[in-house]
């Protein structure tokens, strides 16, 4: 199986397990007339985005998404290097 298949379907579970997730609250919430809030959940408004993960929400202005973008890219960059240098490493030692 490629490796886009495998992401493809690792996403899939883990979608549908949120997804249960989400569901199995809702249904509680009926039953025992609470409001509590989704387990794992996204809302993005033009000013904020609000997270909400384990009942507990999280709000992030929407300036301070730009900085983020630019520090989870930069971080993202470091991590495939970083990786990159260890296979590099491990093939040099192992593979030949």
């Amino acid at each position: 199986m490629s490796r886009f298949g495998q992401v493809l379907l690792i996403g899939l579970i883990l979608t549908l397990t949120i997804c249960g997730l989400n569901i199995s609250n809702e249904a509680i919430n009926q039953l025992t007339a609470s409001q509590r809030p989704p387990v794992i959940g996204l809302q993005a408004d033009e000013s904020k985005v609000e997270f909400h993960v384990a009942g507990q929400q999280y709000t992030v202005a929407g300036d301070k998404l730009q900085r983020a973008e630019a520090v989870v890219k930069t971080a993202y960059e470091k991590t495939v290097n970083h990786l990159e240098r260890i296979w590099s490493i491990f093939k040099v030692l192992f593979l030949t």
